[in-house]
């Protein structure tokens, strides 16, 4: 195997691999993202169930003039975790914009480059061969007939170019 060989199949090898190995490995990477964000979905919906109980037993609590101090703070506790509801939405918001989309984008982007940049690379590597060949054909064939030639300097120009 030729040195030009080797590099050409080591080049495609370098593509295919990022394909079939990087790429699927972000796309697991964002369907990952994906469940995690689904599953703070979750959570974030099973708090809002808790917390809104906590705001009926807080209002249970203010009705009754002995436990008043006891509905003051399930009301304290309610909204300091209610904030934390609204943080951790914006930040969920953050994530799927910010980085799974755009990651997402990103991939598909990167596939469609890779796989475009591999088909021109072996066309190029192709046409460069069949040139490389067409030219070798010539040089035989001048090569043939400055042997059977009377005068061989005549083709010896030729065959530099």
């Amino acid at each position: 195997m030729s040195r030009t060989d080797e590099v050409h199949r080591i080049t495609e090898n370098v593509y295919k691999s990022i394909m079939e190995q990087f790429n699927p490995c972000l796309r697991n990477f964002i369907a990952m993202g994906k469940n995690y964000e689904k599953a703070l979905s979750s959570v974030t919906f099973a708090a809002k169930g808790y917390f809104d109980a906590l705001v009926r037993m807080g209002e249970l609590a203010s009705e009754s003039q002995g436990s008043k101090d006891l509905g003051d703070v399930l009301f304290q506790m309610a909204e300091v975790h209610r904030q934390i509801q609204v943080q951790l939405e914006e930040m969920l918001k953050c994530f799927h914009n910010e980085l799974l989309s755009e990651l997402e984008k990103k991939v598909e982007l990167d596939a469609r480059y890779l796989t475009a940049a591999l088909k021109k690379y072996q066309m190029e590597h192709k046409s460069k061969g069949e040139s490389l060949e067409k030219c070798q054909g010539e040089l035989k064939k001048l090569r043939r007939k400055s042997q059977g030639s009377k005068n061989p300097s005549k083709y010896g120009e030729k065959e530099l170019q």
